[in-house]
């Protein structure tokens, strides 16, 4: 995994500094407010679960509730009730769901941050390799199919690109 993540991360520099100068356009939630709620969320959530299973968990809702509320002001304004209602509970279920171990998890943000830090800073480094963590997990639920299966053509493709930098606007 390690091979990989270095190399991606060297991709992924190239790649966003060529998405930032065509779109210069950022939609759905602010970063801060984003990272707020993802912040937050694990805090709540730690309570009941481990830390990485409450980032999994915190990501996936994050990305479901902005799918769902464009804006940051719609997302505050639900209800408890709302969240009560089967349609989010069957939301909530799917994103308690999991695929890679701690270990796992674990290995994957130790390098990439690690790698990603010199280019993009500390704080910056820990926010893309938390989403990157969370959509390379969703996409690929076997880490040890990780390294074989992304390939450095995927990660050029209109897909990832766009995966890469959605992770880079947090």
């Amino acid at each position: 995994m390690k091979k990989y993540v270095i190399l991606s991360l060297f991709l992924i520099t190239l790649v966003s500094i060529q998405l930032s100068a065509q779109t210069g356009e950022k939609k759905g939630w602010p970063s801060a407010e984003r990272y707020g709620f993802i912040s937050e969320c694990i805090k709540a959530a730690q309570k009941g679960m481990s830390e990485d299973t409450a980032r999994f968990y915190c990501y996936c809702m994050v990305f479901r509730m902005e799918e769902k509320y464009p804006t940051i002001e719609e997302a505050a304004a639900i209800t408890e009730d709302k969240l009560q209602s089967p349609e989010w509970q069957k939301e909530i279920q799917a994103c308690l769901k999991g695929y890679w171990s701690t270990k796992d998890r674990t290995d994957f943000l130790t390098d990439c941050i690690n790698a990603a830090k010199e280019g993009l800073g500390d704080e910056k480094a820990k926010n893309y390799c938390e989403c990157m963590l969370y959509k390379v997990e969703v996409k690929y639920p076997d880490s040890s199919t990780v390294d074989e299966e992304l390939t450095e053509e995927k990660l050029n493709s209109p897909e990832w690109k766009k995966i890469i930098q959605s992770c880079l606007d947090f």
